[in-house]
């Protein structure tokens, strides 16, 4: 029998900051901010988690581009070479820059 493949995707999340870190961002900036990462996930379960980056992409909040989100190529690079480091291999990309797909084969 062959061994399963584990396939972990690459999505993105928002990160919950308070209200008042929030407000000071957008008094700072003159824009409101959302504070997002990037999770590598197999089956529902979170296995790594990327540090976080400021987008101000208002119409499509969850769908950042770099010109919006200047630090987001450097957060997914700095992941993608985390879950590389752990075994995983690329597999597949999505119609989003940061959507990844993983595998490795499971042990026996």
């Amino acid at each position: 029998m062959s061994p399963q493949r584990e396939l972990l995707q690459v999505e993105i999340e928002e990160v919950e900051i308070s209200g008042v870190v929030r407000m000071l961002n957008m008094l700072n900036t003159g824009i409101l901010n959302q504070t997002l990462r990037f999770v590598g996930r197999v089956g529902g379960e979170t296995r790594f988690k990327s540090g976080s980056f400021s987008s101000s992409h208002m119409f499509d909040p969850m769908n950042p581009d770099e010109a919006y989100a200047p630090r987001m190529a450097e957060t997914l690079a700095k992941l993608r070479h985390e879950i590389e480091e752990d075994g995983w291999v690329e597999t597949a990309k999505g119609e989003q820059s940061w959507a990844l797909t993983f595998a490795r084969a499971e042990s026996a």
